[in-house]
């Protein structure tokens, strides 16, 4: 082949990796890592024979989920496994789920209670105590993802009247980086006015300037993705909330605004959600779900 066409084949190929959202390049580039890793402690051959074999050790210690982006990653750079590897594949996650469906626990959620509980105890002389509440916060109120959260900058909200616009740099699925806004209700004298105009105004000083509102207290760079977990995982525990992770902030605001009467389309897109089905997936049964809005209990079953 000439020096001209394995140019364009690599173009191709790098086109193909470009294609994909980058956090997931990256997730699928370091589980080629492991397996790679895995494969060479064992002398095998990278194919699919070994793959499968990577797959079944795998299975050992991690979920369904992992190994179906095991496979993911392996189809990224390789050929498109046989009907006979592709089927035991999908055996193994097909029997791993059965399995976890026994001690499958329902993904925890954050009712607006407990994060008003969080806001009134904040220690205003204390800035990682100001920082870490506005975080759980505006996380709630806008149902920010870690990663949405850790890129917000000041420049990126606006209030107009009693609405604040916060603008989402670079959703998860928006791939091409274009932006989304989410509009949450912002009156005066409210827990967020108050704790976000407070922060405002610590930021105004010289040791704690920084283009984004959520840093590192230390050298003012922003807060990673993890680092918004992490703080946001230590904030609810001191709280009460045990074993709580930043995204049970999201799922308690979609079922609370689902609650409230919001319509389905209404909170698929305040949460900037791209399918029907990841919505629903975070939602649970709710009579307001289900167009009734009784403000009285009475038990069907008679004493």
């Amino acid at each position: 082949m000439s020096p001209e066409l394995c140019n364009l084949a690599a173009l191709l190929a790098q086109s193909a990796l470009l294609a994909k959202a980058p956090n997931t390049l990256k997730a699928y580039q370091a589980e080629n890592r492991l397996r790679k890793a895995w494969m060479a402690k064992k002398d095998l051959p990278e194919e699919e024979q070994s793959l499968l074999l990577y797959l079944a050790h795998r299975s050992q210690v991690v979920g369904s989920g992992s190994i179906a982006k095991a496979i993911a990653a392996f189809r990224m750079v390789n050929n498109n496994l046989s009907i006979f590897g592709g089927q035991l594949a999908r055996d193994l996650i097909k029997s791993m789920k059965k399995r976890e469906i026994e001690s499958r626990t329902q993904p925890s959620q954050i009712s607006w209670t407990e994060v008003e509980k969080i806001v009134k105890r904040v220690d205003v002389q204390d800035p990682k105590s100001e920082r870490n509440a506005l975080i759980t916060l505006i996380s709630w109120t806008a149902l920010l993802r870690a990663s949405e959260a850790a890129e917000i900058k000041w420049t990126d909200l606006k209030r107009e009247g009693d609405v604040l616009e916060i603008r989402v740099r670079h959703a998860k699925n928006d791939q091409l980086a274009q932006g989304r806004s989410t509009f949450v209700e912002y009156k005066d004298g409210t827990d967020l006015d108050i704790l976000l105009s407070r922060w405002r105004v610590r930021c105004s000083e010289p040791a704690f300037k920084s283009d984004y509102i959520f840093f590192n207290l230390n050298n003012r760079e922003k807060l990673s993705p993890s680092a918004i977990s992490k703080v946001t995982k230590e904030t609810l525990k001191n709280a009460g909330v045990e074993g709580a992770t930043h995204h049970a902030l999201r799922r308690g605001a979609a079922n609370a605004l689902r609650a409230s009467g919001l319509s389905f389309e209404e909170v698929k897109a305040k949460g900037r959600w791209r399918s029907d089905a990841s919505v629903a997936r975070y939602l649970t049964d709710a009579p307001s779900a289900q167009g009734l809005h009784a403000t009285t209990s009475t038990s069907l079953v008679k004493s």
